[in-house]
């Protein structure tokens, strides 16, 4: 008997590492790529009774254990889905994890903020605007990152003084967004993998008058970029000058 082509057969694999409370990267992330490429996920492990600052000097151990949960699963590549321990590092350090971690996974592994540095090096954008869904502390780390990489930070606009990042709505994003008057020369980071950013860049698309990028919009980029897949709609509606760098 002859069957029609499989619709549903992906022709990539790409893995994700979320932390165990993140309720936007993997949506996101999965409207980010294109449908054939299939996305699997496994969780960080849970951490009670610790705070978020000892979380994020815990992940790096976490993640490096976490990498073989997939089993013999054909991964191509995989997104480690948090922003938040790579800002105690210095890039040069952050890029050597990010190094170390794909020895180790035996194909590359992306960290995010890896990823934001990248897709801001295709933009051609030194100049940075951060949009911060942060506490203080993580804020403050977030700006000495992006200084330390070579930008010029231009400015920080905080949602909260708490962290906020797993319950914001996408129109307090929004709202958030219309508040900035970012320079024509610079690029606009929404940092944060937990933060729901699809809907408020999508509706703010163009508003602006520069790019916006997001930690889950760069991961999606990053990982693209390395197997060779067209930008998703999502991905071109969201930054349409990202998107025209992939194939």
């Amino acid at each position: 008997m002859s069957w029609p082509a499989p619709s549903f057969l992906p022709t990539h694999r790409i893995g994700l590492l979320a932390p165990s409370a993140n309720p936007a990267v993997e949506p996101e992330l999965r409207d980010l790529l294109v449908p054939r490429a299939a996305l699997h996920v496994t969780r960080l492990p849970v951490m009670p009774g610790t705070t978020l600052e000892q979380r994020n000097a815990a992940y790096p151990a976490a993640i490096e254990g976490a990498l073989g949960d997939f089993g013999a699963l054909a991964l191509e590549a995989l997104i480690v889905g948090l922003t938040g321990p790579s800002y105690a590092l210095a890039p040069a350090e952050d890029a050597a994890l990010q190094d170390r971690l794909s020895e180790a996974a035996g194909r590359p592994v992306l960290l995010a903020a890896r990823a934001i540095a990248e897709a801001l090096e295709a933009l051609d954008r030194p100049r940075l605007m951060l949009f911060s869904p942060y506490p203080g502390w993580l804020t403050e780390r977030a700006e000495r990152y992006w200084r330390a990489a070579g930008l010029t930070l231009v400015d920080s606009y905080k949602v909260s003084d708490t962290f906020r990042a797993y319950e914001l709505s996408p129109e307090e994003v929004a709202d958030g967004l219309t508040r900035l008057a970012p320079p024509a020369d610079c690029a606009v980071l929404l940092s944060g993998t937990g933060m729901p950013t699809l809907d408020a860049m999508g509706w703010m698309a163009g508003r602006l008058g520069v790019p916006m990028i997001s930690s889950n919009l760069a991961c999606a980029f990053a990982v693209s970029r390395r197997l060779g897949l067209p930008p998703s709609q999502a991905l071109t509606g969201c930054c349409p000058e990202l998107a025209s760098r992939l194939g």
